[in-house]
C-alpha cells in the first residue's frame, strides 16, 4: 500500500499585537483545519505545514511609538542592544496574547490529526526576522503552537521536489544582508506612525485606520485616506499629518546612513526613487503624491522580477509569500518535466481599487499542497494551488 504524503505551504499571515493593525478571525484556521482534512487518507504518513515568512509581524505595533529612538531597531550610533531584544519580546508576547485562540488550533493540529505526525515547519520573512534575536523565541514559539522546526533562510525537500523561501531576500527595499532594510523603518516610522498621528486626533477611527496594512498596492495608501475621510477638518489634518510624519522620517539618522549608502552615479536607482517619493510628498498635494507613489510602485514588488529569480533555483517548484498576491507561472521545461513558480500570497483582507478611485475589500485565504509522485502514480512530485475569496 502506497503511504500518502501532504506539504502544504501557506504565508504571510502577518499576526500582530493588534494595535496597528486587525487579525486574522480564529475562524480561518479552523476552516484551514477542515480544507487539510478533505486530503487525508486512510493511509497518510505524513503532514507537513510549512509556514513561509511574516506569519508574525513585529513591526506593526503602536508599541514603537512609545520606545526612544536608541533603543528601536534601526537605532544608529550608541544604542542598547539588550533593551531592543527586551522590545521585540514584549510585542512577541503580545501578539501570542492577542491571538491566542488561533494559535491554540494551530497547536490542537497535533491532536485532531493523530496518529499523523504534523510536521511544522517556520521560516523567517522580512516583518518576522527578528524573532531570531530574541532568546526565548523556540521555547515561546513551541508553547503557543506545539513543536516546530525554525529555518532562518527557507526550507527544501528532495522527495516533493520543492524550494520554499519567503521571497523578501529579492525585494532591495526589505532586504539588506548586513543591515536593517529600509522597508522595516518605512513599515513602523511611516505606516504605523501616521495612523498614530491620524487617531491621536480622532479616536473614532481608531478601528478603521487599521486597514491601511491591508492596502494593496501600498502606493495607494494616501489616495485611500483622503478618499475615505472627506470631511474637510478629517482630510485637512491628515494632509499636515502626511507632512509630519515625512519630516520625522527624513530625520531618522539610519534613513539619512541608508540613502546615502544606496545612492550611485546612476539615475533614479533605489535611493534615489525613495528619496525623491517623500520629498515630493512634503511639497505637493496629496493626489500628486499618489499619481508619483503609483510610477515607483513598478519598483517595489514587481512580480516578473520574482519569477526570473525563481528560475535561477534547481527545484521544479519554487515557492515564495511576500506578494501578497497568489500566482503560478510556467518557468521552464527540463528533463520533460515541467518547472513552476508560486505564489502563496495571504490570508489578509484585500483592499483594492476600482479605476474611479472607489474602494472595496474582501477576505482571501490561499494554501499549496504538495505531493510525493508515489501518492498520484505520477513520474513527477504534483502540486495544487487553492485560493478562496469571500467578500461579506
Amino acid at each position: 500500500m502506497i503511504k500518502k504524503t501532504m506539504l502544504i505551504v501557506i504565508s504571510d499571515l502577518h499576526l500582530s499585537d493588534g494595535t496597528a493593525a486587525n487579525n486574522l478571525s480564529p475562524r480561518a484556521f479552523r476552516h484551514f483545519q477542515n480544507f487539510i482534512k478533505r486530503g487525508v487518507r486512510e493511509n497518510t504518513k505524513e503532514i507537513i505545514i510549512v509556514f513561509a515568512g511574516d506569519t508574525f509581524d513585529l513591526l506593526r505595533s503602536e508599541y514603537w511609538m512609545t520606545v526612544q529612538d536608541d533603543e528601536k531597531p534601526w537605532a544608529w550610533g550608541d544604542f542598547d542592544k539588550k533593551k531592543i531584544k527586551a522590545h521585540l519580546k514584549n510585542i512577541f508576547k503580545s501578539i501570542i496574547e492577542t491571538n491566542l485562540e488561533s494559535l491554540y488550533t494551530i497547536k490542537q493540529y497535533d491532536e485532531f490529526f493523530y496518529p499523523i505526525p504534523i510536521y511544522k515547519i517556520l521560516i523567517l520573512g522580512n516583518h518576522d526576522r527578528m524573532l531570531a534575536d530574541i532568546d526565548e523565541f523556540p521555547d515561546m514559539l513551541s508553547h503557543a503552537i506545539g513543536s516546530v522546526y525554525i529555518e532562518k533562510e527557507g526550507y527544501k525537500n528532495q522527495e516533493y521536489n520543492v524550494t520554499i523561501r519567503h521571497g523578501h531576500e529579492y525585494d532591495e527595499y526589505n532586504f539588506e544582508p548586513h543591515d536593517i532594510p529600509i522597508g522595516d523603518v518605512n513599515t513602523t516610522e511611516l505606516f504605523v506612525r501616521l495612523p498614530f498621528e491620524i487617531k491621536q486626533e480622532f479616536p473614532f477611527l481608531a478601528d478603521e485606520l487599521k486597514s491601511m496594512e491591508d492596502i494593496r498596492p501600498q502606493w495607494r495608501i494616501f489616495d485611500y485616506l483622503t478618499s475615505t475621510y472627506q470631511e474637510k477638518k478629517i482630510k485637512s489634518f491628515i494632509e499636515k499629518a502626511v507632512d509630519k510624519t515625512v519630516e520625522y522620517f527624513l530625520h531618522i539618522p539610519y534613513v539619512k546612513y541608508w540613502i546615502k549608502k544606496h545612492d550611485t552615479v546612476h539615475p533614479l536607482d533605489i535611493a534615489d526613487r525613495f528619496k525623491y517619493m517623500l520629498y515630493l510628498s512634503k511639497f505637493i498635494s496629496v493626489e500628486w503624491v499618489e499619481r508619483f507613489l503609483k510610477v515607483f510602485s513598478y519598483f517595489e514588488i514587481n512580480e516578473p522580477r520574482y519569477e526570473d529569480m525563481a528560475g535561477s533555483l534547481d527545484s521544479l517548484y519554487i515557492v515564495f509569500g511576500h506578494t501578497h498576491r497568489e500566482k503560478i507561472s510556467f518557468l521552464s521545461k527540463i528533463n520533460d518535466l515541467h518547472r513552476y513558480y508560486i505564489n502563496t500570497g495571504t490570508w489578509r483582507e484585500s483592499i483594492i481599487a476600482s479605476k474611479e478611485g472607489i474602494f472595496s475589500r474582501y477576505k482571501s485565504m490561499t494554501y499549496a499542497t504538495f505531493y510525493k509522485k508515489e501518492e498520484r502514480d505520477t513520474d513527477f512530485p504534483s502540486f495544487e494551488l487553492w485560493n478562496g475569496a469571500l467578500r461579506e
